[in-house]
């Protein structure tokens, strides 16, 4: 599973489609927010229309709830949108409840609805994803009702280089905010990923959440794991620019003392492009230097605050949520033993074994600095042969050090282990692996001097296998 470190950097525009985070309180917060400079909206279904000469997606999003500070803001900048209720939708602000009933559409978007917001389900209702948004305002969300609701794992839109694409994700935008997913007795959720055994498709994020980010109320899950998430990101601050409106900043120091800054387009040379503004840290930052790249900024020596980000993640190729649920012993589905995730390949039996690749690290707070892929598991009472490693599992994992291939690994697929840039050792005890079962770049990306252990008999084949497969021509190959 993919353990990325990110920079956040911030824009400090006043309205190019960003969301900006509302400084105020982050107690908890029922019903949409009324406040004076809300964004509180509710979009279903939207039109792609274009790009613009930045790049970005041009979209006429259709609302179904409007604060007044968003309708004034919509109208004050020409915003191409439409304000109408699709069939089979209907939102009861006093009840904080869109419902949902034999619907049909692309996204559900919304923020700054609250803690209450809730989407109930009549009928079968599909669409390809929904956010929800906190902007420091709540941001949790309950899913109702004794209907159906089909998620085509966010296929329609994806604008998260962090958390990747996500069939639904919260995102409270406040580390202080009670970020929470529940799905009560009744509802029946399908979620449809990309194909990956590895994809993140429901996704609670910066939630501050202590136990559970994501509530099964009566419900079961199928053909998935819940898990954590963490990362390391850097620490942002809100202040209020020049037109008055709350924007990030990102946190760095310079001889242990810190500064904000933040991203802006420069149109003075005739062409709009990017600078890198550092402020003092006050109420009212002053501008202090300007730099043309990132990189420019931190070879001056300025360097990000880090913080860790964390919430509530369900794992897998595709998953169902509800009352019915069946048994997990079905190909595709993901579980869990040992702190690892695997995808199952073929369904076992209490008499006959069943085989599973690993997909990736269960959860990244217990995670180990050496794992060993056994050659077996047993899980609810069904024994499983370990017998490959999917792509992607171990990518841009910064805390492996160690890896021990078990016996019966004959497959690992491309990425599996791109840029582990930590990874030092690692012991094959299989004798299966060719040129054809190791995927492309399988081991890119990663130390020169990593020291590698094998089987006598396998040691030369294995030495061409994994340098075309990306291992470093440096490598030190050891017989085992």
């Amino acid at each position: 599973m993919k353990k990325r470190t990110g920079i956040l950097l911030t824009l400090c525009l006043a309205l190019i489609g960003v969301l900006f985070v509302n400084p105020k309180g982050v107690s908890a917060a029922n019903g949409p927010d009324k406040s004076k400079l809300s964004y509180a909206y509710i979009i279903v279904g939207s039109e792609i229309t274009g790009v613009d000469e930045f790049g970005y997606t041009n979209r006429k999003n259709n609302y179904v709830y409007l604060s007044d500070n968003m309708k004034a803001e919509l109208k004050e900048y020409n915003s191409d949108y439409s304000f109408t209720t699709p069939k089979g939708v209907s939102y009861n602000e006093k009840t904080n409840t869109l419902t949902l009933d034999n619907y049909t559409g692309n996204e559900i978007k919304c923020s700054s609805m609250g803690d209450d917001f809730t989407i109930e389900l009549k009928g079968e209702n599909t669409v390809e994803m929904i956010y929800v948004y906190g902007d420091g305002y709540g941001g949790s969300l309950t899913i109702s009702g004794k209907g159906i609701l089909n998620v085509k794992g966010g296929t329609y839109f994806e604008e998260d280089n962090l958390h990747g694409r996500c069939g639904i994700k919260l995102m409270s935008e406040s580390m202080g905010s009670k970020d929470v997913l529940k799905i009560t007795n009744g509802a029946t959720v399908n979620v449809e990923g990309d194909g990956s055994s590895n994809m993140v498709l429901i996704g609670v994020f910066q939630t501050a959440a202590s136990k559970d980010g994501i509530q099964l109320d009566g419900v079961k899950l199928n053909g998935a794991v819940l898990s954590t998430w963490t990362d390391e990101v850097e620490e942002n601050a809100i202040r209020r620019d020049d037109f008055g409106f709350p924007s990030y900043y990102g946190v760095v120091k310079k001889d242990g003392k810190k500064y904000l800054y933040c991203s802006r387009l420069d149109f003075s040379s005739g062409n709009a492009e990017w600078n890198y503004v550092v402020y003092s840290d006050d109420n009212e930052p002053k501008q202090i230097e300007t730099y043309d790249t990132l990189e420019a900024m931190f070879a001056a020596g300025y360097k990000s605050v880090m913080k860790t980000d964390y919430g509530y993640k369900i794992v897998g190729k595709n998953c169902t949520i509800s009352a019915d649920s069946s048994s997990s012993n079905e190909n595709g589905n993901v579980i869990e033993s040992g702190n690892l995730l695997y995808e199952i390949k073929t369904a076992g039996t209490k008499k006959k074994a069943g085989t599973v690749y690993v997909a990736g690290i269960y959860d990244y707070r217990k995670e180990k600095s050496s794992i060993t892929i056994p050659k077996t598991i047993k899980v609810d009472g069904i024994s499983y042969k370990v017998i490959g490693i999917a792509e992607e599992a171990f990518m841009q994992d910064s805390t492996l050090e160690k890896l021990v291939i078990g016996a019966n690994v004959k497959y690992i697929e491309k990425n599996a282990f791109y840029s582990a840039y930590a990874l030092k050792e690692i012991v094959i005890k299989s004798k299966k692996l060719t040129s054809k079962t190791v995927g492309k770049n399988a081991f890119a990306k990663i130390k020169n001097n990593v020291t590698v252990t094998a089987p006598s008999k396998k040691l030369s084949s294995y030495k061409k296998v994994l340098t075309a497969k990306g291992l470093s021509k440096d490598t030190v190959f050891k017989k085992g």
